[in-house]
């Protein structure tokens, strides 16, 4: 159905409901045809246009003795149906008499709407990129999460397999081992399984213990014993993950590529002065 069949079809639509209900001799506030309201018009808007159907040409005061509603309102409702068309006014006698227009009107009515809906479409595309860039904006700001105990860990260790990219960290202490036991073996398997490399840089006391025999894929380096670090750090995507192996471990992921960037041209000058 094309829109301009449509639009005849509302228009004849509301027509044939009105011819139904003009005769009725409760036509006017107890009668309503609630689909004019797809064109804009309120319930009390619905009333005064119907009264006006039925009776012709008529003065306000006729109006608002026929609708109960106060004067003021009245105006109100005949300059809205005005401005849409649907009702025009004469002068006899220094007075307005009010006339309902031609009910096919409404076609015109709803094919402004279909204008009109046309140019707010293209004026809203027309700022889509500038919304779409103010959400990257959003999405660009550095985020950082806070991860709590044993198994918040672990979902950072999880993230780092999800990622899928090699990676890189210093300041271990062979912690993860020590801590997580079993897992730590599964998730070094896993690791292994997605072909995921890293480097890991380690304090000399750790030499020959770091990294275990069973880790693969890892290129691992020594710093001498007076450099501690307090936090194992680990960069992977673009995020940094800083542990802090406590009691209750806790972990800081630092999600923003300016950081990730940083930390990496920091490994590197650290990776050069470490020794294999």
């Amino acid at each position: 159905m094309t829109d301009r069949v449509y639009l005849t079809f509302c228009s004849k639509y509301y027509l044939r409901q009105y011819e139904k209900l003009k005769n009725s001799p409760i036509l006017g506030v107890n009668v309503d045809i609630p689909e004019l309201g797809r064109i804009g018009l309120l319930k009390n808007d619905r009333t005064v246009y119907l009264l006006l159907l039925e009776t012709g040409s008529v003065t306000v005061s006729a109006l608002v003795k026929k609708c109960g509603l106060h004067r003021s309102y009245v105006y109100d409702i005949l300059d809205k149906l005005i401005d849409l068309g649907l009702v025009s006014f004469t002068v006899k006698n220094n007075k307005k008499f009010f006339n309902a227009e031609n009910p096919e009107r409404i076609i015109k009515v709803m094919d402004d709407k279909k204008e009109e809906i046309e140019k707010d479409k293209e004026a809203i595309g027309g700022i889509i990129p500038q919304l779409l860039e103010k959400q990257r904006n959003v999405l660009n700001k550095q985020e950082a999460k806070v991860f709590m105990g044993k198994e918040g860990i672990k979902s950072i260790l999880e993230d780092i397999l999800g990622v899928g990219k090699s990676f890189v960290g210093f300041g271990a202490e062979g912690k993860f081992k020590e801590i997580y036991k079993w897992y730590f073996s599964n998730w070094n398997r896993r690791r292994v399984q997605q072909k995921i490399k890293y480097k890991i840089i380690y304090n000399r006391k750790l030499r020959g213990k770091r990294p275990a025999t069973e880790q693969k894929l890892v290129q691992a380096r020594f710093l001498p014993e007076k450099y501690e670090f307090p936090a194992t750090t680990i960069v992977y995507g673009n995020k940094v993950a800083i542990l802090l192996w406590e009691k209750s471990p806790i972990g800081f992921v630092l999600d923003s590529k300016e950081i990730t960037k940083s930390f990496l041209n920091y490994f590197e000058i650290i990776w050069k002065m470490a020794k294999p």
